[in-house]
């Protein structure tokens, strides 16, 4: 890509990037030499001189009654591309929710092994308070495993973000912050052996579901569904009832 194509998906147009590229070669200049190098009328060049001063590409100044052009460092270009940036980052959560309006339209991500279904967990560091959780050991490898959850739960308690998790006492898989009590911002109940579940579920107040199975079936899923975030919720409380509560350092 030579340099007048870099200058225009840069975003000047054609006509501006010649003179642009010409003032950048000849130094500082008056406009008829400017439109000589460039290859553009000398009628219609102002239009785009106009424009590259504006951007602060260039700078004008008087010599001895005639205006002259000069061209600013070519580091300014990533000063413009970076306020730009700024600009953009500003404006994102305006065009996010537009994109939420979309009407019946959930979004479902789908992962596979454990290097990337760690990423459906981390979901929770996105919460402002809370997140709920239905946890069977035989899931925990599908997230990186005990050190992947370890690392996870310590960023969630300097967030200060509360958990409410349903585990499994004969199957269950203890680290360093695993257990139950306000120390680390988790009230831990054990759910019955009969109503057992296989996969992991985490319902999250950003609005999403994270659904992460076994190495024998190797997927995670998260989904931005509300009809499908009020009924998880609904089933962890149904669920949350029929478990017992944890003894404070317990798990």
């Amino acid at each position: 890509m030579n340099k007048e194509e870099t200058l225009v998906k840069f975003g000047l147009e054609e006509k501006e990037a010649k003179v642009y590229l010409a003032i950048l070669e000849l130094g500082s200049s008056t406009i008829t030499p400017i439109a000589a190098r460039a290859g553009i009328k000398r009628t219609s060049i102002y239009y785009f001189i106009d424009h590259l001063v504006e951007l602060g590409l260039i700078s004008k100044f008087e010599k001895n009654g005639r205006m002259n052009y000069k061209a600013e460092s070519p580091e300014r270009l990533i000063e413009l591309e970076n306020e730009r940036l700024a600009k953009l980052k500003d404006n994102l959560p305006a065009f996010i929710d537009l994109f939420n309006l979309t009407p019946h339209k959930p979004r479902v991500s789908y992962f596979e092994g454990p290097d990337q279904v760690r990423n459906v967990i981390r979901e929770e560091l996105k919460c402002k308070k809370e997140a709920l959780y239905i946890w069977p050991g035989s899931a925990t490898q599908m997230i990186g495993g005990v050190r992947s959850i370890a690392e996870i739960d310590k960023a969630r308690i300097e967030k200060g973000i509360f958990i409410k998790t349903i585990r499994y006492k004969d199957a269950d898989i203890n680290y360093e912050t695993s257990s139950h009590g306000l120390e680390y911002l988790r009230e831990l109940r054990w759910g019955p052996n009969n109503m057992k579940i296989e996969v992991g579920i985490g319902i999250y107040d950003t609005g999403k579901i994270s659904v992460f199975s076994t190495q024998k079936e190797n997927f995670g899923m998260l989904i931005e569904s509300k009809e499908l975030y009020e009924a998880m919720k609904i089933f962890h409380t149904l669920l949350w009832e029929k478990s017992a509560e944890a003894k404070v350092g317990e798990g």
